[in-house]
């Protein structure tokens, strides 16, 4: 049996008992799901109700958008001046800006 199969038949599975269940408990991301900056959208909403915790959801329902994810974590750290939240960044650019600005000051 071919592996590409598995996989796909894996990655359906996880998106049906895993995003699915998360994705129907998230109103953020009901609003967001279909808007055409999606990520975006999830981020903007976040950041404007201060929840670092939902950072994470993004690529949970986005999985390549780790650019947002990262921003996102940045925006709050700035915004709380939290430097904690610079460790939960994946793009290493946006790490390093965040570790810069957040955690230097």
């Amino acid at each position: 049996m071919h592996p590409i199969p598995w996989a796909i038949i894996t990655i359906t599975l996880l998106s049906v008992f895993v995003v699915a269940p998360l994705a129907a408990n998230d109103a953020i991301y009901e609003k967001c799901k279909e808007h055409p900056r999606g990520p975006w959208c999830y981020e903007e909403a976040v950041e404007q109700i201060n929840r670092p915790d939902l950072c994470e959801n993004i690529l949970t329902y986005w999985p390549k958008a780790d650019g947002v994810h990262g921003w996102c974590y940045y925006q709050l750290g700035m915004k709380n001046k939290d430097c904690g939240l610079c460790s939960r960044i994946h793009k290493a650019d946006l790490k390093q800006m965040c570790q810069r600005d957040v955690c230097q000051h």
